[in-house]
């Protein structure tokens, strides 16, 4: 391929149950350079690479979230399944992402409705952020990490304060339509962008009740990937099932491009420099596009099978946390080497555990073992053939997020916080910085699209959704094939 920075060189994708790392500067060959599977036969929803680039976080409907060195070292997964803690989860994962300012904090959501926040430094979830009644498609957090914006099946965007927990605004899509995707700016920290069933995409400034603007029914079916230019938030991609690219100019409230392929699109990624584009398809390619100008393909990749939709793909910073990649431990990898605990949100986690006896001594053998390394595994975090990312513990607690009134605006931490954190005996002032069930690319809705829907319009036709491709497929799609 050869057309990428190299310090932004690796491109994670993934596909059915399967992880990839692609190598964009090989001129020849070969370009993936690590192919792994987390959960055999669990499809893989969302994927991010961390702060280091040296570590991708995958999630999906195994429930949990793996994390894997480039060197193809597996570091264990969150929760810890079949442990009674309170980290524990029922539900499939839809989206992943980390803060802006470190890989510490991870957020989740899915089908449970609810947004977790992750410790990483600290192994556990450390808050839970309610408010979703269907499941989460998507959250992420704004550019300066003040607030946490999260999208569901129900068409509902709710944004969280991240200094008080409690819920900022809550927007509804003006067409109530399910919404898949959204992305913050990068630049602006008040503006996002969502996307959904109907082909509709929104541009709303969060301090406002209504979308700034809106391009309706853009897209003849649904929409499966939306993002900001990293370098210029007026300029927006997204792509659909509908098989075409577009990029819109906020400016001008127009689209500038639509760029039609043969196959249905299923994701989509900015390279950091706002010059890239990688977009994912459902017949398991890669098309990369160059926005200087009209973008055209630059190359396709064949990363997948034909029946094996790229359900995400994300490239790597561009001013990563610099680490010594092969001197340094499975925690520096994954943290970087300064572990800042910047304030953002109290926790309200006990810092004293209570463990049983079963705990203290997965505790011991964790501090007094070993590492051993294959070449694709190892014990990076600690005792057993995979050590998983949390401590054992028996305590109980209810979530303290309740008791903040709604804000519209970020809070400050103020000395009165500190103090009254102060007043409470035992708790450690750790804070935070604070950055679908089903198992297809789209979960289930009730929403069906029909041509009659669309109006017969000459500037969106409806392509012909009929199969072709094997029945694995068929089952992975419910939504492609119900046109």
């Amino acid at each position: 391929m050869n057309f990428a920075d190299p310090s932004t060189a690796f491109l994670a994708a993934a596909g059915g149950h399967t992880v990839k790392l692609f190598d964009a500067s090989v001129e020849s060959g070969d370009p993936c350079t690590l192919s792994y599977t987390p959960s055999p036969g669990s499809q893989v929803n969302s994927l991010k690479w961390n702060h280091t680039n040296l570590v991708v976080a995958s999630a999906g409907d195994d429930k949990k979230i793996s994390l894997w060195r480039k060197n193809g070292e597996s570091m264990g997964t969150i929760p810890m399944a079949g442990t009674d803690t309170i980290d524990n989860i029922e539900e499939t994962i839809m989206a992943i992402s980390f803060s802006n300012k470190s890989s510490r904090y991870l957020c989740s959501g899915g089908s449970g409705q609810v947004v977790r926040i992750w410790d990483l430094q600290r192994k556990r979830c450390i808050k839970w952020l309610r408010g979703h009644t269907d499941t989460i498609t998507g959250a992420m957090y704004n550019c300066k990490d003040e607030h946490l914006a999260s999208v569901s099946l129900s068409g509902d965007v709710i944004l969280h304060s991240l200094a008080s927990g409690a819920r900022a605004a809550e927007f509804k899509d003006p067409k109530n339509q399910v919404l898949r995707v959204l992305d913050y700016s990068r630049i602006s920290r008040h503006l996002l962008v969502t996307a959904g069933d109907d082909g509709s995409v929104h541009l709303w400034d969060t301090t406002g009740r209504s979308p700034k603007v809106s391009w309706l029914k853009q897209h003849s079916a649904p929409t499966a990937g939306i993002c900001f230019s990293p370098s210029n938030d007026k300029v927006i991609a997204s792509v659909g099932l509908d098989k075409k690219l577009y990029t819109f100019d906020s400016g001008s409230r127009r689209h500038s491009f639509c760029i039609p392929y043969e196959a249905p699109f299923s994701s989509l990624a900015y390279r950091d420099d706002g010059l890239i584009l990688a977009a994912g398809t459902s017949s398991g390619q890669v098309v990369f596009y160059d926005v200087r100008g009209k973008p055209e393909p630059l190359t396709v990749l064949r990363a997948f099978g034909n029946s094996e939709a790229v359900t995400s793909l994300c490239w790597q910073r561009s001013k990563p946390v610099m680490v010594n990649e092969n001197n340094c431990t499975a925690e520096t990898a994954l943290l970087g080497g300064g572990l800042e605990d910047s304030i953002l949100m109290p926790d309200p986690l006990p810092s004293m555990t209570v463990m049983t006896p079963s705990s203290a001594s997965m505790l011991n053998s964790l501090n007094s073992s070993t590492t051993v390394e294959t070449p694709l595994k190892s014990t990076l975090w600690g005792g057993g053939a995979l050590a998983r990312l949390n401590a054992p513990r028996t305590y109980n607690f209810k979530d303290d997020m309740e008791v903040f009134s709604p804000l519209m605006e970020v809070q400050p931490i103020t000395p009165s916080v500190n103090k009254l954190l102060e007043g409470r005996e035992g708790l450690k002032k750790d804070h935070l910085l604070v950055d679908n069930k089903p198992s297809a690319l789209f979960p289930s809705s009730s929403k069906r699209y029909s041509p009659s829907e669309e109006g017969g319009s000459d500037l969106h036709p409806i392509f012909d959704w009929k199969a072709s491709s094997t029945s694995k497929q068929v089952h992975s799609y419910p939504h492609l094939y119900s046109f």
